[in-house]
């Protein structure tokens, strides 16, 4: 029996146990407080959004809030693997590319990593196909390179957030739905769940796609779009290529993202679009991957990484749940001392470490100096 069985209250309740509850429970105990972890399924599920073999890291955001967040989150993922004795961050330098049609601006990424001291190249179309010979590009195809991108080990990283706060003291409990959510006198919470009810003085709520069921209770609903999304792992033509150590992680910046990255658990690229699935709900979503889909991503590789196309090695169906402006979420429930809630919002996952103690200092200390107005659970795009 824990302490806070004992004593009939935990610090801090962190509600879903993906990337960034998992990230809260360790950051949280790494504090010394007592620290209950909630998972309605099994701990690392593929329901949400947050397993997979890898996922991508990288210094390049058209705004110099992000790319300051992009260093915490190096920082925070280097903190939590020299503990868990194990690479969790692979680099591999990063590409974001932007085609004719591209509706955002190469300039705008530049100037926010200028401002952040982090160091990028613009090249032409002719240096990116001479630095990377699998890619066919049209001439007026605008590149930005950056060295500091690569890979976070999904799966295992967030294996490695909760094993190091059960290591800590965390009691962390899967198969274990939030049924509701009472604020107690004092300031204080009781979550009542389909195998007891427990008390905390604080909260972090992390359950994305569930996210508005979990904050019913506290009159409080997010207009979030639940999408479908996939990713495929392509047995390359020529795999060499496609090393972690050849070929960096990428984006191409059309009307609707296509990203890549290179081989990294299974031996074959990944790809996959930025929030190109279809509109579900966590009731609806089915893990079977959608043909349209797949036909657009084999058209894009085709055309500009031949060498990559190859048959499926692996196709995962993933779930985003989507703010309207696609910003994180790093704040208190409006209204609700002590209650803290984080969406990773599709592009999220870089910044699971980092964004699990912003949490903790959330819930916590009610204070963070990652509490900002982009990423306010009350700003203009979230009202309903």
């Amino acid at each position: 029996m824990t302490a806070a069985t004992r004593s009939g209250r935990y610090d801090v309740i962190v509600v879903g146990l993906g990337a960034f509850g998992s990230a809260a429970a360790y950051w949280g105990a790494r504090r010394g407080l007592r620290v209950l972890g909630l998972e309605r399924f099994e701990l690392g599920h593929a329901r949400g959004a947050s397993e997979d073999h890898s996922r991508i890291i990288r210094r390049s955001y058209a705004t110099a809030d992000y790319v300051r967040l992009t260093g915490a989150a190096f920082a925070a993922w280097e903190e939590v693997a020299a503990e868990a004795g194990e690479q969790l961050v692979t680099r591999t330098g990063g590409l974001d590319l932007f085609p004719p049609d591209t509706q955002d601006d190469p300039d705008n990424y530049r100037t926010a990593m200028d401002a952040e001291g982090v160091a990028n190249e613009r090249l032409e179309a002719a240096d990116l196909r001479r630095r990377w010979p699998p890619w066919r590009v049209p001439d007026d195809l605008t590149a930005i390179y950056q060295p500091d991108a690569g890979i976070v080990a999904a799966s295992r990283a967030n294996a490695a957030h909760r094993r190091l706060a059960l290591a800590r003291g965390a009691d962390l409990r899967d198969g274990t739905r939030v049924l509701g959510i009472a604020e107690d006198p004092g300031s204080a919470f009781t979550v009542e769940t389909d195998r007891g009810a427990f008390a905390s003085h604080a909260l972090v709520i992390a359950s994305d796609a569930w996210t508005n069921e979990v904050v019913k209770p506290f009159g409080v609903a997010l207009p979030l779009r639940i999408s479908q999304e996939q990713v495929v792992y392509l047995d390359a033509a020529d795999p060499a290529a496609f090393g972690p150590d050849s070929f960096p992680v990428w984006i191409w910046h059309s009307d609707r993202h296509l990203y890549g990255l290179p081989s990294f658990g299974p031996p074959g690229p990944k790809f996959a679009i930025h929030g190109g699935g279809r509109e579900v709900t966590p009731e609806t979503r089915t893990f079977e991957p959608d043909p349209a889909y797949s036909a657009k991503v084999d058209r894009f590789v085709r055309e500009h990484l031949p060498s990559a196309w190859g048959p499926p090695l692996e196709v995962r169906t993933c779930q985003y749940a989507l703010t309207p402006d696609e910003h994180l979420v790093l704040d208190l429930v409006p209204g609700v001392p002590h209650a803290a809630l984080g969406i990773g919002t599709g592009h999220g996952f870089k910044f699971a470490s980092v964004s699990g103690r912003t949490l903790i200092e959330l819930a916590v200390d009610g204070a963070s100096s990652w509490r900002m107005p982009r990423f306010a659970a009350d700003r203009e795009a979230l009202a309903t």
